[in-house]
């Protein structure tokens, strides 16, 4: 996304456009908010490109606020005009109205350098990706403006724009020459990673070696010492990750899902929970304080081997708006229908005792098919929308591993002297049946019967066989091919051979950090799906047990006389009485549940996948209703089961 189109840029414009009259001397404003700002603040404006002045962001910081604090002052009218509150529901109302507008202030207030450090995370993970395209580059032409000129074109990472920014800024004579514009370049990255700064001076060196040999031992020293960082760095991340991850799990998940029980029984005390309360704890402050630290997790991590971007122009995303349309449609149908239908159920007389009615009564609440309702409808649309796209990046993968093990053999065959038609026609028919072998085959197909050049027979936009692979990697290795195709067959040929080695280096580096992410991603799905649903489930009959006991003891209290009653403890039927009906318990706790399959879902694809939103909207369309069958199975199984022991 261009730094123009960011939200924030908009918001800083707009605000200044419309509120800065209200500010009497906006040129002396403006010159103490340059003066306030930090040197590092400006450093961050300067890295995000973003064209903006101290001043409007200081502007939208406080108007920002200012919005947020009358919406909610807004909001709290209303809600005190429909209902009323006690004690503990005014407090908290008082606090989030308060402390809402202050975490916007200090969020807008600290944007750029959030997104700053946002944008260094992510180009660290570029590295291995970016640096390999300057690596391939000299390899075939010892001209390093040239390499750094083809990765930036060739990578749509945020490491290649900020190399396009530095040969832009070289184009303007802000460097003398490349040699400047790459000591700055790589001064700046090496505050990040020492091991991107020492392998962008082992490339510089590169040229100047006398010998062939030599200058490509040093190419690959390089990209040895990137590859190896990269590794590095994910395995630091992963062992920094083990402790903040056993927090998140057990304080912001296990802790509140096992207190459910013990809400009922606080009630005891004189402490009431009603469903208010109960909301605003479990689906406002819980989900978010738990949102709030999993992505504070999620910025320490590079986003390495981020997916690629499908555009809906794809032959396989054909009429996918139409079908986006038609799955929300039907979504919400089906997920309405469901819904209302346990309402509905009870309406007609609750045959055979099906729908609960009271406190362990029943098989299941009605606002359980609430929840199915919301899960279904979700997983609907997700499945609908974001299959067709797992698909193809699917087949994207099984052809970026395929494509090493298929490069070599055409390496082989163009080395040895063949046409490109019959080398691309032999490695076809060797790897025969996998999806790079049909793209081969059908580049062999076009140079034999349309007589076209290499070239336009992989890329050309109406017959192509690459036009409809969105692969970087792929792509960018074939523009390599076509480059040094055109020196003689040997030397073409052993470059090809050498890209084929280069691709599985990346491979298998890509394979390790998977793998030493593995724990941490295992253990987040599997909460999500298996671990708290299963402790929601369970833990929500045992808070219908202790409501039901508790409403049997207040019965009994309340035939007793009232000077016997047990003073100290302050105990009476009132006290004793649930202010939360067992369906509406149960609704609470269901939200806060899908609100937490949604967190955990998003932090382990983050973590695997760089935080794709395509891939994340998958994940949870396959997660949620495996967490809430998990929740239902085990709320059903444990309501009847205590029942019988009551």
């Amino acid at each position: 996304m261009k730094a123009s189109h960011n939200w924030y840029i908009q918001g800083c414009k707009f605000t200044v456009h419309h509120f800065s009259r209200f500010i009497r001397d906006i040129d002396d404003f403006s010159a103490k908010a340059e003066r306030s700002v930090s040197q590092q603040y400006r450093d961050s404006i300067t890295f995000t490109g973003f064209v903006i002045e101290p001043f409007e962001t200081v502007i939208f910081s406080y108007a920002g606020t200012f919005a947020t604090l009358v919406l909610l002052l807004l909001f709290d009218t209303l809600l005190f005009q429909i209902t009323t509150f006690d004690r503990t529901i005014l407090t908290l109302v008082a606090t989030l109205t308060i402390a809402l507008p202050l975490c916007v202030l200090l969020y807008l207030s600290e944007y750029v350098k959030i997104h700053a450090r946002y944008m260094k995370i992510q180009s660290i993970g570029d590295i291995p990706e970016v640096l390999s395209y300057v690596v391939m580059s000299m390899r075939l032409v010892s001209n390093m403006e040239k390499a750094v000129h083809f990765a930036a074109s060739h990578s749509n990472r945020p490491l290649a724009y900020d190399l396009r920014k530095m040969l832009w800024n070289l184009q303007v004579r802000v460097y003398s020459n490349i040699d400047d514009a790459l000591l700055d370049f790589a001064d700046m990255w090496g505050k990040n990673s020492e091991h991107f700064k020492r392998s962008l001076h082992l490339i510089k060196s590169s040229i100047s070696e006398p010998d062939e040999a030599q200058r490509i031992i040093t190419l690959n020293r390089a990209l040895d010492i990137v590859l190896d960082g990269t590794k590095e760095l994910m395995e630091q991340f992963a062992a920094r990750l083990k402790t903040p991850t056993y927090i998140l799990y057990s304080i912001f998940i296990l802790i509140p899902l096992a207190l459910v029980a013990l809400l009922p029984a606080m009630t005891v005390v004189g402490f009431k929970f009603d469903i208010v309360t109960l909301v605003i704890l479990y689906d406002i402050i819980l989900p978010l304080a738990t949102f709030v630290y999993a992505e504070y997790i999620l910025m320490q991590r590079p986003a390495t081997f981020v997916p690629q971007n499908i555009p809906d122009i794809h032959p396989g995303l054909k009429n996918i708006g139409k079908k986006k349309r038609n799955a929300f449609i039907v979504a919400t149908i089906t997920g309405t229908l469901i819904g209302i239908s346990g309402y509905a159920y009870n309406y007609a007389g609750n045959p055979f005792n099906i729908i609960s009615t009271e406190t362990l009564n029943g098989i299941l609440p009605p606002t359980l098919l609430i929840i199915w309702g919301i899960v279904i409808a979700f997983s609907i649309y997700m499945n609908a929308a974001y299959s067709p796209y797992k698909r193809i990046r699917d087949e994207i993968k099984m052809m970026e591993n395929e494509f090493a093990d298929a490069l070599f053999i055409l390496g082989r065959r163009i080395s040895e002297g063949r046409a490109a038609e019959e080398a691309f026609a032999h490695t076809a028919r060797t790897v025969q049946g996998s999806h790079i072998g049909k793209a081969f085959e059908r580049i062999s197909t076009n140079l034999i019967t349309m007589r076209t050049d290499i070239r336009t027979a992989i890329f050309d936009e109406e017959f192509g066989a690459f036009r409809d692979i969105y692969s970087d990697r792929i792509q960018t290795t074939m523009v390599m091919f076509t480059e040094s195709i055109h020196k003689s067959h040997q030397s073409a040929g052993i470059a090809i051979i050498k890209l084929a080695d280069h691709l599985k280096e990346l491979q298998v580096v890509e394979q390790n950090i998977k793998h030493s992410l593995y724990d941490m991603t295992s253990t987040m799905r599997t909460t999500a799906i298996i671990f708290a649903p299963l402790i929601a489930g369970v833990t929500i009959a045992l808070s219908e047990v202790i409501s039901k006991i508790l409403q049997n003891i207040a019965k009994g209290m309340s035939r007793l006389p009232q000077e016997i009653m047990p003073g100290p403890a302050n105990i009476s039927p009132e006290n004793l009485d649930q202010t939360i009906a067992p369906e509406l318990f149960m609704l609470a706790i269901g939200i806060y549940l899908i609100l937490i399959t949604a967190i955990l879902t998003r932090f382990s694809s983050t973590i695997e996948n760089g935080g794709d939103r395509t891939q994340f909207m998958y994940d949870l369309g396959q997660a949620l209703p495996i967490s809430i069958i998990v929740f239902t199975v085990t709320a059903i199984t444990a309501r009847t089961f205590f029942r019988g022991l009551i």
